[in-house]
């Protein structure tokens, strides 16, 4: 499954990366980049390129996406935006059975029903067909044989003539997509409430290999157990309006944290704590914003508890810099290929050892989190410790 976007210069994003999960529900504010999201997706899968969507059209368009802890790039190059092999990252031909389904919030039904079909005939690409195709290669320099130039994508398109008017209801959309047969379907639904019943998403993401959603409906936020992807604008009122959207009642106590990768982390503390029912864990957008949700929530009469890196010195702090010097050394250096005996205390020592991006660091290692702490590794102590304060 898709683990992690990231999206340059396309539509709302200039760049930004996006944590996903298996069941995703997306959530923000009006522009404040939902369906860029989606339609990203369009684009990496399906070619689907929107040049009116191009913010500078003197840079590239880039989406990159981590699939089971490979990275796989995309580049679409000015002045024409034809796909630029030479940037691009990882053998997409490796992800080729992965195929993805984008439900628009405005459903053109002849449309959805035939990308349907092209899903349901997908077929693999046996000895035969590849061989024909490096024949072609062997056209471009006359050497037979020739491996220089590797399958990127296959697709096959199938269309039926539909002219009736089909004029399809809620029921309908539900019994078509939970009814897909192919295996390896990422679904993209925009707008998720305008088109399907709340209690219908479990009906499709029972047998999708994964699901995200974007929605405005705090009742789908707050009744479905899916991982929620905060988008952001920046403006204090505006976010706050969509961390509103998380609260389901009184009774809970919202736990802040400063960012989206720091989720993972804690979540997954919580459940080790058997804390998971009483605790809703929000990312606030960065340390600079969680003094003003916290004074929001409370004012409103919500019991909330804020925890930052320790290089915050808030209150409530880890002990440790940045929540990632918790991971396991051995991992982080068969991963990143770095020397450390033992992690740094720095978190600027830490994060200036890597020949990747921060961003691409904390996802692995918010990934990693999700997956291997245990209820006595350090971490889940010092929030233990911090929840009893």
């Amino acid at each position: 499954m898709i683990e992690h976007i990231f999206i340059k210069n396309y539509k709302a994003f200039e760049r930004e990366n996006i944590p996903l999960d298996k069941h995703t529900l997306l959530i923000g504010s009006y522009h404040s980049g939902k369906t860029t999201v989606l339609e990203a997706l369009d684009l990496f899968f399906n070619e689907v390129l929107r040049h009116d969507y191009i913010r500078d059209r003197d840079k590239d368009v880039v989406i990159e996406v981590h699939i089971d802890d490979e990275r796989y790039r995309k580049v679409w190059s000015p002045p024409d935006y034809y796909p630029n092999f030479r940037k691009s990252i990882g053998n997409m031909f490796a992800i080729n059975h992965i195929k993805y389904l984008y439900v628009p919030r405005v459903i053109h039904d002849p449309k959805l029903i035939n990308d349907i079909l092209t899903i349901n005939m997908t077929e693999r690409l046996d000895g035969t067909k590849q061989s024909r195709i490096a024949k072609v290669a062997d056209y471009i320099d006359g050497i037979l044989g020739n491996s220089n130039y590797p399958i990127f994508q296959v697709r096959a398109d199938y269309k039926m003539a539909i002219e009736d008017d089909l004029d399809l209801e809620r029921t309908d959309y539900t019994k078509l997509l939970s009814n897909i047969t192919y295996q390896h379907l990422i679904i993209g639904i925009d707008n998720v409430e305008d088109n399907f019943n709340i209690d219908s998403l479990e009906r499709i993401t029972t047998y999708s290999y994964q699901t995200i959603y974007a929605t405005n409906d705090a009742d789908i936020v707050t009744h479905h157990e899916y991982y929620v992807a905060h988008l952001y604008k920046g403006d204090q009122s505006d976010d706050y309006e969509v961390i509103k959207k998380r609260l389901a009642n009184h009774r809970k106590t919202y736990l802040l944290v400063e960012g989206k990768y720091d989720v993972n982390w804690f979540e997954t503390a919580l459940r080790l704590l058997h804390l998971d029912d009483a605790y809703t864990v929000i990312p606030c957008g960065g340390y600079g914003n969680i003094t003003f949700v916290q004074e929001q929530l409370e004012k409103e009469g919500y019991k909330t508890i804020a925890i930052t890196d320790g290089d915050a010195h808030f209150e409530h702090a880890l002990k440790r810099d940045v929540i990632e010097l918790y991971a396991d050394v051995d991992f982080v250096n068969r991963k990143f290929h770095t020397d450390f005996k033992t992690l740094p205390k720095s978190k600027y020592a830490f994060f200036n050892a890597f020949t990747v991006k921060d961003d691409i660091v904390k996802n692995v290692l918010s990934r990693w989190a999700k997956h291997n702490l245990t209820k006595d590794h350090d971490f889940v102590r010092d929030v233990a410790a911090l929840l009893k304060e």
